[in-house]
C-alpha cells in the first residue's frame, strides 16, 4: 500500500484518501472499469505522465513517480526492479512540468524554468553531456524553459519564446538536424515553437502558426507526410490545417485540431489509427465517429480522446485492456466508463485525471498502474477442433532470432534497438500477421520469452517454459497452442558458445486432424567457432536421425550461424530438405539454394513447401536485424 510516512505532514491531508482500490466489481460493471480500479486512486494529482513502464505526477508542486525503475527513472537515488508504490522525488515542492518517457524522466521546475532529467543515458538522453546512468535529477543548460517530452532514445524541450530544442540519439535524423550525427549536444531546431512530442525514433511538433511538423524514422508512416522515407529535418504535415496537440508512439501518431477533430496515421494492424481499418497509413487519417476532443493521447498500437464532456473513447490494441471491451482490438473508438480532465498514456497502459484523483488502467507488469498486481497468463481452449481425423497436415513454420537482452539492451553493441519488452509486442504481431503455427525463437532471455507469450494474449505456448526454467530459454519452440498440443517436451543439451546448453525438440499433435511431427529448434555458435559448431551439428544430427526413425515429419530449424556448410551436412546425413530448395545430385555434388543466410527451415521429404520467404516485413525490421525464414508446410 501507499504509505504518507513517504510524504511530508503537509501533504498528508491532500493524500488522506489514497489507493482506493475496489474490493469487488459493481453489477454490471464494464470490464474495462475492472482494470481500471487496479490503478492508484491518489487525490490531488494536478498533473500526470505515463511512460514505458512507470508512471509520474505532481501533487502540489511535489513529483511522484512509481513502476519500472531499472535505470534510476523513478528518481529514488538509486535502480531497482521496480518501485511498487507512488514515491516522491526529493523534497521539492516546485514542480511544474514532468514527461516520463522510455527509462529516463524530465522536469521543469520553478519560476526560473529550470530543466531536470534522469534515469537511462546511454544516448545523452538526459542532457548533462555524459552517458552515464543518472539516479537522481540533473540539471540540464540553460533555463526558461516551459515545454519538455521525452522518449527512449532522445528528449526535447521549449524555451520561453518558442526556442526548440533536442538532444540523444540521432540515428534516423529525429533531432532535425539534417544528418544523422551523434554528439551528446542540446540542439536548436529552426522555428518558433509551440509544443513538441517523442518517442521511439520520431519527432513531431507544433509551430507558433499551429502548423505540424515531424522528422525521423518513417518505417510505417509515422513521420505522416505521405511517404515512407526518414526525414532528418522537419517536414510540414496535413496542409494548411491548424493544430492544437500532437502526440505520439513509437510507431503511430494522433493529433487534434483546432476544430476537436483528431487525425492519426503509422501502423494499424491492430486498429491503432482509429479509421475502421487495418491500413497502414502515412498521412493524417480522421478518427471515427466525429469527435470533438479536448484532450488526445497515444499508447503503442492505439489511442484515447477526451470529449469536451469529458467522456474517454480508446481504439486499437485492447491485449492489456487498454480499450475496454472483450476483443483483443478495435479498429473505431470505444467509449470507456467514467469522466476524466486529463489523459495520459504510455507503452501499454494509460492514466487519467478524474476528479482530482489519478485512474490508470493497461498492463502492470512493473507496477506502473501504482500497485503490484500478480500476473495470470491468459489461457484458451485447448479441446479438440473440428476437422476430419488423419486429413493432410498443413502449418505455417517459421524461426526468428529475437536479438537477446545480453547485446541489446542499453550500453550494450546493438542498443540501437527498441526495448526488448516492446520488441516483443512487434514479434508476435508479426506472428500474428503472417499467420504462423510453429516458430522457433533464439536468444530469449526468460524475461523476453515471459513477454512474448504476454504478448500472444493465451494463443502461444512455449518450451522450455520460463515460469519453469528461465535460466534455459535461449533456445525456445513456441506453437499456436489453438492449433497443436504438445505430446512430447525434451531438450538436448548441444555446444554452444562456451557451454552446453539444452535445444528444444517437441512432439506437436494438430488438435483437428491428430496428425503429429517433430519440431527442433537450435542456436549454434557464431564468428569463427567452426569446431564447436560442428560439434553441436553432429549430435543434433544423430538426434534428428532417431526421431526419423518414428516415422512421422520431422523439422529442424534455428539460427544455424552457416550457409553452405549446415545445407550439406543436411541433405547428405539426414532425410530432410530445405524449404527453399538445393539438392544433391546424383553425382553426390551438393547444390545448395541460390539465397541463402544463416537462418534454416529443414523438414521431412514428404513436405510439400510453399509460399518461403526470407522476410525483412516492417514488425521483422524493428524487432532483429536477421531475415526471417517462414514457409507453408503440407504433409498429405
Amino acid at each position: 500500500m501507499f504509505s504518507l510516512a513517504r510524504v511530508p505532514a503537509a501533504l498528508a491531508a491532500v493524500l488522506a484518501v489514497v489507493l482506493s482500490v475496489a474490493a469487488g466489481v459493481p453489477a454490471g460493471a464494464d470490464e474495462a472499469d475492472r482494470y481500471a480500479r487496479k490503478g492508484p486512486a491518489l487525490s490531488g494529482y494536478d498533473r500526470i505522465s505515463a511512460g514505458g513502464e512507470y508512471t509520474c505526477g505532481i501533487i502540489g508542486g511535489s513529483l511522484f513517480c512509481w513502476g519500472r525503475n531499472t535505470w534510476g527513472q523513478v528518481g529514488t537515488g538509486e535502480r531497482t526492479e521496480s518501485v511498487d508504490e507512488p514515491t516522491r522525488v526529493g523534497d521539492r515542492t516546485n514542480w511544474r512540468r514532468v514527461a516520463a518517457g522510455g527509462a529516463t524522466t524530465c522536469g521543469i521546475r520553478g519560476d526560473a524554468g529550470r530543466l531536470f532529467c534522469w534515469g537511462l543515458n546511454n544516448r545523452g538522453q538526459v542532457g548533462d553531456g555524459t552517458r552515464e546512468v543518472r539516479v537522481n535529477p540533473r540539471r540540464a543548460p540553460g533555463r526558461d524553459w516551459r515545454a519538455v517530452d521525452v522518449g527512449w532514445f532522445h528528449a526535447c524541450g521549449i524555451r520561453e519564446g518558442g526556442a526548440l530544442y533536442c538532444w540523444g540519439d540521432n540515428q534516423y535524423g529525429e533531432l532535425g538536424q539534417g544528418n544523422t550525427k551523434q554528439d551528446l549536444k542540446l540542439h536548436r531546431v529552426r522555428g518558433r515553437w509551440y509544443s513538441v512530442r517523442t518517442d521511439g525514433w520520431t519527432t513531431c511538433g507544433i509551430k507558433h502558426d499551429r502548423s505540424l511538423w515531424c522528422w525521423g524514422r518513417n518505417l510505417l508512416g509515422q513521420v505522416g507526410d505521405g511517404s515512407w522515407a526518414d526525414r532528418t529535418r522537419p517536414v510540414k504535415i496535413g496542409g494548411d490545417a491548424r493544430w492544437s496537440q500532437v502526440e505520439m508512439s513509437w510507431t503511430s501518431a494522433c493529433a487534434r485540431r483546432g476544430d476537436g477533430s483528431v487525425h492519426c496515421w503509422g501502423r494499424n494492424d491492430r486498429g491503432g489509427v482509429g479509421d475502421g481499418t487495418r491500413d497502414a497509413r502515412n498521412r493524417p487519417t480522421p478518427v471515427l465517429g466525429g469527435h470533438q476532443a479536448s484532450r488526445i493521447s497515444v499508447f503503442e498500437g492505439g489511442g484515447c480522446l477526451l470529449d469536451t464532456a469529458g467522456k474517454t473513447f480508446c481504439w486499437g490494441d485492447n491485449r492489456y485492456h487498454q480499450v475496454g471491451g472483450t476483443q483483443g482490438s478495435y479498429t473505431r473508438p470505444r467509449q470507456r466508463p467514467g469522466t476524466y480532465r486529463e489523459l495520459s498514456a504510455g507503452w501499454l497502459h494509460t492514466c487519467g485525471l478524474r476528479d482530482a484523483a489519478v485512474v490508470c488502467w493497461g498492463s502492470n507488469e512493473r507496477s506502473q498502474l501504482g500497485r503490484r498486481t500478480a500476473y495470470v497468463r491468459p489461457t484458451n481452449a485447448d479441446g479438440p477442433l473440428p476437422g476430419r481425423r488423419g486429413a493432410a497436415l498443413s502449418f505455417r513454420i517459421a524461426t526468428f532470432n529475437a536479438l537477446g537482452e545480453h547485446h541489446s539492451g542499453p550500453y550494450r553493441d546493438a542498443d540501437r534497438f527498441a526495448p526488448s519488452r516492446l520488441r516483443a509486442e512487434w514479434m508476435v504481431q508479426g506472428i500474428f500477421n503472417q499467420k504462423l503455427d510453429v516458430i522457433g525463437v533464439q536468444e530469449a532471455s526468460g524475461g523476453q520469452v515471459e513477454a512474448i507469450l504476454r504478448a500472444g494474449d493465451g494463443r502461444l505456448a512455449s518450451f522450455p517454459d520460463p515460469a519453469v526454467d528461465p535460466q534455459h530459454t535461449e533456445s525456445t519452440l513456441f506453437w499456436n497452442k489453438t492449433r497443436f498440443e504438445a505430446v512430447k517436451k525434451k531438450v538436448i543439451r548441444t555446444m554452444f558458445i562456451s557451454r552446453e546448453l539444452p535445444r528444444p525438440y517437441v512432439k506437436l499433435r494438430d488438435r483437428a486432424t491428430g496428425r503429429e511431427f517433430w519440431v527442433m529448434a537450435i542456436h549454434n555458435a557464431g564468428w569463427d567457432m567452426q569446431r564447436k559448431r560442428n560439434m553441436a551439428v553432429r549430435e543434433q544430427i544423430a538426434k534428428i536421425k532417431e526421431l526419423e526413425e518414428s516415422g512421422l515429419p520431422v523439422y529442424y530449424i534455428g539460427d544455424f550461424n552457416e550457409k553452405r556448410t549446415i545445407f550439406c551436412k543436411v541433405r547428405t546425413r539426414t532425410g530432410l530438405e530445405a524449404a527453399h530448395g538445393g539438392r544433391i545430385t546424383r553425382d553426390g555434388e551438393c547444390r545448395p539454394p541460390r539465397l541463402m543466410r544463416v537462418d534454416w527451415l529443414f523438414g521431412s521429404r514428404k513436405t510439400d513447401w510453399s509460399n518461403f520467404q526470407f522476410s525483412k516485413a516492417p514488425m521483422v525490421r524493428l524487432t532483429t536485424d536477421h531475415w526471417v525464414p517462414m514457409a507453408t508446410v503440407r504433409v498429405p
